[in-house]
């Protein structure tokens, strides 16, 4: 590259150069000022603009004039006289032209020029027709690619930069930039750029420019307008004054109507508020149905759900009591028992939260469920008596008593004066029950130990039977299937979602027929407030809870 295609390159934005630094600060502190004067006249405009308004509304109020205060109210007020006398003779033309498709095709009666009828109705001069499909030609054209958008781009603005051929094919590019457009984007950046502006004010400025006036059209002798149509051709010559009150008249008229309607929504306005009042008080009264049917659902849930765990317990309750006797029953066969296993005589049961209370568990022995009821004498209920659901009673060699029948704990000992008879209720036997079971299930697991140190000895592989859990597993969340397996995790989250499915889609069926509902309630206030329908004799609102069938 050459050190004059080097001067010519444009240098980067923000970057400062390696040669004049005073004249880049130069440059950057004149941008600085020139974006703060910028700034102070946008500021002093708006501030200025404000000012006006607020003088304007003291003026009115002063002087009590109404009329509000607008800048260029001469200029505006010119505006609109011009653009009404050229609405009034673009209608005027539009009139005649429909009258020449009727009587005169050519135009020439009317003073006007041919026109022709569309297939949808409308009519069009000939030389609007002809405009139309040259820009759909031109239009197509483009779409199809014959014309160059860059070509055409260049020969719309007027400049036009002569690149060879050669230089085309010869140019290579430098830092992304074809050096052969070099000319071009020199050209483009020292343009000035014109004043930008919206397409909207573009279009407002061209309707507002000068234009000669068109030709008047005329209405031939014996040819009238149809009924209840305006003679625009009348309107014609109206002067400024004629045109400026025709404004004002149109201006009364569209305020009038916006009054009207305003008036018509205030009308109907208790109406609609009791219309929907009562809307929103029959969806609530439906919407606590769904709540209580929500809360059954809830409850009914509940009661399976605790039914459901009890009979795991239940099962998980024997199945550890079956492999507990399986693994007994596989230790006896090398005659192993709890009886014959040293150590088994040192497990005492140990009750959990009776420290200092010494209790003979010896004395004590789990037994079969009783019968045996014993009805209080009075509301109070005995804690001592033995409960129905428990069987636990006491081997003791005194006597006992004939108040002392039943199936329960007893304790033979002694009393005296600081001695503090147990009561034995259901938490303690429980409790006692627990310990016992507990101190059994050490006792077989030192057996076991024992079987498995014997077939480590003998070189032999310990049975299968001994390595189950020595307590229930309890198993939750998870259901016994038709087939008597248990139910997966992806099973159990499939039916999780059908169940939420299910709901979801119950709930949206009794949403829709309540809005429904509530609607219809709606309407049929607001029908009988606007007498439309009969209103009731009582007053009493319709209770709608009972016309609405949960069952679908």
């Amino acid at each position: 590259m050459s050190i004059a295609e080097s001067q010519v390159l444009p240098r980067p934005l923000n970057t400062q150069p390696g040669g004049n630094n005073a004249e880049w600060e130069r440059k950057q502190r004149a941008r600085e000022y020139r974006v703060a004067a910028r700034r102070e006249k946008r500021n002093r405009k708006s501030d200025e603009k404000k000012q006006r308004k607020l003088n304007a509304t003291i003026l009115r109020r002063m002087t009590r004039n109404p009329d509000k205060y607008t800048k260029n109210a001469e200029r505006n007020s010119l505006r609109k006289i011009e653009a009404e006398r050229r609405k009034i003779w673009a209608a005027a033309i539009k009139q005649a032209q429909q009258l020449a498709a009727i009587h005169d095709p050519t135009g020439t009666s009317f003073n006007v020029g041919p026109v022709t009828t569309l297939d949808n109705g409308s009519v069009v001069t000939l030389e609007n027709l002809r405009r139309r499909h040259e820009r759909e030609a031109a239009k197509q054209a483009k779409t199809n690619g014959d014309l160059d958008p860059t070509t055409d781009a260049m020969a719309t603005s007027g400049e036009q930069v002569p690149i060879s051929s050669n230089e085309k094919t010869q140019a290579a590019p430098w830092n992304g930039i074809n050096t052969g457009r070099l000319p071009f984007i020199m050209a483009s950046a020292t343009r000035r750029a014109p004043n930008t502006m919206s397409k909207t004010q573009q279009k407002k400025l061209a309707a507002l420019e000068p234009r000669p006036p068109p030709s008047k059209p005329t209405l031939p002798d014996g040819i009238t307008l149809p009924d209840g149509e305006e003679n625009w051709l009348a309107l014609w010559d109206l002067s400024n004054d004629q045109l400026e009150r025709r404004v004002l008249r149109e201006k009364r008229r569209k305020a009038a109507e916006r009054k009207a309607l305003r008036v018509k929504q205030k009308a109907g306005k208790g109406e609609r508020r009791a219309a929907r009042d009562e809307k929103r008080r029959v969806y609530r009264e439906l919407k606590l149905v769904w709540k209580g049917l929500k809360e059954e659902e809830k409850r009914h849930k509940t009661k399976l759900t605790s039914a459901e765990q009890e009979e795991e317990r239940k099962i998980a309750v024997e199945i550890n009591t079956f492999e507990r006797k399986a693994a007994l029953d596989r230790c006896a066969e090398f005659g192993m028992t709890v009886e014959n296993t040293p150590g088994t005589e040192d497990v005492k049961p140990k009750a959990l939260g009776m420290k200092g209370v010494d209790v003979d568990f010896d004395a004590l022995e789990i037994g079969q469920k009783s019968n045996f009821e014993i009805k209080p004498k009075n509301k109070r209920i005995d804690l001592g008596a033995a409960p129905k659901t428990v069987g636990v009673h006491i081997k003791s060699a005194s006597q006992p008593r004939e108040e002392d029948l039943g199936d329960f704990i007893r304790f033979d000992i002694g009393e005296g004066q600081e001695f503090e008879r147990l009561n034995y209720n259901n938490k303690l036997r429980r409790k006692l029950r627990r310990a016992i079971e507990s101190a059994t299930v050490r006792k077989e697991l030192l057996v076991r130990e024992r079987l498995r140190e014997h077939c480590k000895e003998q070189g032999l592989d310990p049975p299968p039977e001994i390595d189950t859990a020595p307590k229930p597993k309890h198993i939750r969340g998870q259901r016994t299937l038709e087939n008597g397996t248990l139910e997966t995790a992806k099973q159990e989250r499939v039916r999780s979602r059908l169940e939420l499915t299910e709901f979801n889609r119950a709930a949206k069926v009794l949403r829709r027929q309540a809005k429904q509902i509530a609607m219809e309630a709606g309407l049929r206030i607001h029908a009988e407030l606007t007498g439309k329908l009969p209103q009731r004799e009582n007053g009493t609102p319709i209770d709608y809870t009972t016309l609405w069938d949960v069952s679908k």
